[in-house]
This record gives C-alpha cells, sequence and structure tokens, in this order.
C-alpha cells in the first residue's frame, strides 16, 4: 500500500529515506548528463552546480568527467545519501539548498564560464515556485554562465509512467523559454521529443533546452 502525501518535502524525504535503505547496483548516467557533459566541454566550463541532485547518479559522472561541482537538494534525505557518496571526493561539495530561495553557490574564478544543471527538476515545481526558481537563478549567474535544463513537457502528461506516485506537473516548453528570457536568458538550444529519457517502459516526452544568461540583464 502505498502512502499518500499532502506535502512535497515529506514525500522526497521519504522516497530518498526508501532509496538509502534499499540500495542498488549504481545506474549509469542519464543521456541528459552525457549530452551536457560534452556541450561544457567544448565551451570550457569546469563548474557545474547539480539542482536537486537526488542520489547523485548525474553528480558523480561530472565528477569523474574533472568537473568541480556542487550537489544541491532541499531533502534531508537526499543530502544524506550525497553526503555518504562524496564524503572523500574532494571535487563534490554537497548543499541542502531550496533553489527557489535560498542563495545558490557560484565560484571564485569568474573568467570561465559556470555551468547550473536542472534535469527533471523543473516539472517538479509548481507554477509559484518555478517562477520564484528562475528569479533565483537569474540573480545568481552572471552574463555568459549556461543553464541546462531537462523536463517532461505537456506531451507526457498521458503517457506511461514507472514511479507514478512522483510529484509532477507539465510544462510547454514555450512556457519554459518564455519564463527564462523574462529573466534575463536566451535559449540557444532546444528540442523535444521521446527517446532521449527512456527507463524501462517510461519513453518520456521530454523537453531539452540549453539557456545562457546575458550579460546586460
Amino acid at each position: 500500500m502505498r502512502k499518500i502525501f499532502n506535502d512535497e518535502n515529506n514525500y522526497w524525504d521519504s522516497y530518498y529515506d526508501h532509496l538509502g535503505r534499499n540500495s542498488s547496483p549504481k545506474m549509469p548516467p542519464s543521456q541528459f548528463a552525457a549530452f551536457c557533459c560534452a556541450e561544457m566541454m567544448n565551451n570550457d566550463i569546469n563548474f557545474l552546480v547539480d539542482i536537486a541532485a537526488g542520489d547523485g547518479r548525474d553528480t558523480i559522472f561530472f565528477a569523474n568527467q574533472g568537473f568541480k561541482v556542487f550537489a544541491l537538494d532541499k531533502s534531508r534525505k537526499a543530502v544524506k545519501l550525497l553526503n555518504n557518496e562524496f564524503m572523500n571526493h574532494p571535487d563534490v561539495q554537497v548543499l541542502e539548498i531550496d533553489a527557489t530561495k535560498d542563495k545558490l553557490p557560484q565560484s571564485s574564478d569568474f573568467d570561465l564560464p559556470h555551468a547550473y544543471y536542472a534535469r527533471f527538476f523543473l516539472h517538479a515545481l509548481e507554477e509559484n515556485y518555478l517562477i520564484k526558481f528562475f528569479n533565483n537563478l537569474s540573480k545568481t549567474m552572471k552574463g555568459s554562465d549556461y543553464f541546462f535544463a531537462e523536463y517532461r513537457n505537456e506531451k507526457d502528461k498521458n503517457l506511461h509512467k514507472e514511479t507514478p506516485e512522483h510529484f509532477r506537473r507539465f510544462y510547454k516548453s514555450m512556457f519554459i523559454k518564455s519564463l527564462a528570457h523574462k529573466n534575463g536568458f536566451d535559449c540557444v538550444y532546444e528540442v523535444e521529443g521521446k527517446g532521449f529519457s527512456k527507463w524501462k517502459n517510461d519513453d518520456a516526452s521530454i523537453s531539452r533546452q540549453i539557456f545562457i544568461k546575458k550579460a546586460e540583464f
């Protein structure tokens, strides 16, 4: 019997607590992480903020590719998992941060662009928190910094889900792009469809977008 949660914080704490007590073989990085890794290397990026890092599946991939990574999550249970995973890793720092309101980390090296990475995070936010997130992100990022986003879009709403109890919203790509634009971002790449994030029988309809922060905003 599944628990019913009215509080998303309690839901995610329970989810990651269960994950920690029922460890399974390590998952390979997401397809999105591999895609972003190549993009970041091509743009001389070596500092990455992994927003809502969860169990660190993509964090460890980025760290092993030579990036300095800040792994963020607002769930204390997720942070515990991340700390256990990266306790002795010299290039990963774990922070308990709510990305919709708390100050986001920056690198002391301002000569090179930074990357902010959010996979399957945007669709977990209600619209009012999504607005707060982009505002917070814009205040943190400097001109020429990159934001990489992947999320389930509106076409995914009625498709099969392997984990149907998750909190999900299904935003249109144009809505996310317009919200980013209002906060000083240019969309320099986007694609949407199926086949980008298949897991078991869950072949999600997703949107991928790369944004660059405007220098003059």
